[in-house]
């Protein structure tokens, strides 16, 4: 039997730097936006994540997808 990936779910994350600690290591903060069409494309998330950005004042440093499947044996 054939095993099929089922899309169930996608998100995309946005990294930022906001700092250094006291030992001078950088902090990092996270934002994820969960909910997003797992038919989207990987452009059309970049531009969301970077129209985004555009309302923030700290530096970004990444832009991440993490999709979720189902497998099923079929």
């Amino acid at each position: 039997m054939a095993v099929v990936k089922e899309p169930y779910a996608s998100s995309i994350k946005l990294r930022y730097q906001n700092g250094v600690n006291a030992s001078g290591n950088p902090i990092y903060v996270n934002t994820t936006y969960s909910k997003a069409k797992v038919t989207a494309t990987d452009q059309a998330l970049y531009d969301v994540a970077t129209a985004i950005n555009t309302l923030q004042s700290i530096a970004l440093l990444g832009i991440y997808r993490s999709d979720d499947s189902e497998l099923m044996n079929q």
